[in-house]
């Protein structure tokens, strides 16, 4: 899990194909629901082209040449593919018809692996979706996970002369609870990978373009390190479209040689939201709108902010106590902050200090006096950034700035003329013609 699976997967059939000799099996899921059999079809397909690879004398035709391979006892399993390849049914055939390939696709591998080793790679795929209800509907993936695990797992026992079963789950999330997920942990086979060091992005970037590590500036490669948040794909869209459109040039030599690897001097200007063709840019638009109403209103307003801010920050343009706020719209302001920090998009700043903070009320004092306990919050996510606040326009940015600039103004400023206001309210007042009544007495 994590990213950087395919490049990850693509090396492991390679170097299983070419140096193993295995061949590989491939099955897909998601990110719509709507056609669950797709995976058995690609199973069966690829399975079917693991036979037609040990046997060329097959049919080209996938359905003819599973005729041939099927053995007496499984042709009865024929209308069901057949009506799989037609992609006739609703979503809950889609589901029978999906179990019943796969266990098709298990006969066939104990068939298959008396004559050579298979690579089966099995990805799930859900996209940026937030309810749990949807992620269930992918539950059919791991019972595929758990009727092939029957072929692949060593304890489940290998006959005389079998070849290795090798099984590749490629997920955005493992389900901890399946108890495949917790097997394969306990043998320490679980890889959770993580975005590249700031080091292996250097040396990834100097491959990528061919280039020695000494001829990449250092401003390229942290600008890249930034805007691709350490993932490889993204690294390559990066480069991609920086070459696209001459913000790197690279000279070679007549023997295509790198002499020199040039750039612009201002990489901050690039309009990264305009590539909107590639991944990296694609998927954070999806994220953004895939978000509650009033989350992408905290995410874009928190791209107004160059460094820290505050829940005050965001009220004062959304629901400022001047305007009516009640309290219950911090809270659900505050609950639209701390989604965001539980998916990793903002993060939060250092714990607020617990010690009474004064207030300087010279006229050189800070103008963040006060803010000092509260909880902040910080955008440090590039590739959002660059992409929520094309979102924004300039107008409204500087709308966000001003009124974080006089909430801020107005928390250091107002508490102490209110707390005259307050000592003025306690001294007791007495009208004038009550006082003349005083000062003459009684009459």
């Amino acid at each position: 899990s994590g990213m950087g699976k395919i490049e990850l997967a693509e090396h492991m059939v390679l170097y299983a194909g070419v140096e193993l000799g295995m061949l590989p099996i491939f099955g897909t899921i998601g990110p719509r629901v709507s056609d669950l059999d797709r995976m058995g079809l690609e199973l069966l397909r690829s399975t079917v082209g693991v036979f037609r690879h040990l046997d060329p004398s097959l049919p080209s035709d996938d359905l003819e040449a599973l005729k041939q391979i099927l053995p007496s006892h499984l042709q009865d399993a024929m209308p069901q593919v057949q009506q799989a390849f037609d992609r006739k049914g609703d979503e809950e055939e889609c589901r029978d018809l999906l179990m019943a390939l796969v266990e098709l696709v298990a006969s066939l591998l104990e068939i298959v692996r008396k004559r050579t080793s298979v690579l089966i790679v099995l990805q799930l795929e859900y996209g940026t979706c937030l309810f749990p209800k949807t992620i269930e509907s992918f539950s059919p993936f791991w019972s595929v996970v758990t009727t092939l695990a029957r072929v692949a797992m060593p304890e489940n026992g290998v006959g005389g002369g079998d070849r290795p079963v090798v099984m590749t789950l490629l997920v955005k999330e493992a389900d901890h609870s399946h108890t495949i997920v917790r097997q394969v942990a306990q043998k320490g086979w679980f890889i959770e990978l993580k975005e590249l060091s700031e080091a292996n992005c250097v040396d990834y970037v100097a491959m990528y373009l061919q280039a020695p590590s000494q001829m990449v500036s250092s401003t390229l490669q942290k600008f890249i390190a930034k805007v691709s948040l350490g993932n490889p794909l993204y690294m390559r869209e990066t480069i991609d479209q920086l070459l696209k459109s001459e913000c790197i040039q690279v000279s070679r030599d007549a023997g295509g040689t790198v002499e020199s690897v040039r750039h612009l001097p201002d990489l901050e200007s690039i309009n990264i939201a305009s590539w909107g063709q590639t991944a990296m840019v694609g998927n954070t638009i999806c994220l953004l709108e895939s978000l509650d109403p009033l989350q992408a209103a905290v995410l874009k307003m928190s791209t107004c902010f160059s460094g820290a801010f505050t829940l005050p920050d965001l009220a004062a343009s959304g629901c400022s106590s001047w305007a009516g706020a009640t309290h219950f719209d911090f809270l659900r302001l505050f609950r639209a902050i701390e989604d965001l920090v539980n998916r990793g998009i903002i993060l939060e700043g250092p714990a607020p200090s617990r010690a009474p903070v004064q207030i300087d009320s010279s006229p050189g004092g800070s103008s963040i006096a006060g803010q000092n306990q509260l909880q902040t919050f910080e955008m440090k996510n590039v590739l959002i950034r660059k992409v929520g606040g094309a979102m924004v326009l300039e107008a409204q940015k500087k709308v966000v700035k001003r009124q974080a600039l006089v909430d801020r103004r107005l928390s250091r400023d107002l508490p102490a003329r209110m707390e005259e206001v307050r000592t003025k309210r306690l001294e007791p007042h007495i009208p004038w013609y009550y006082e003349n009544v005083l000062v003459k007495g009684p009459s």
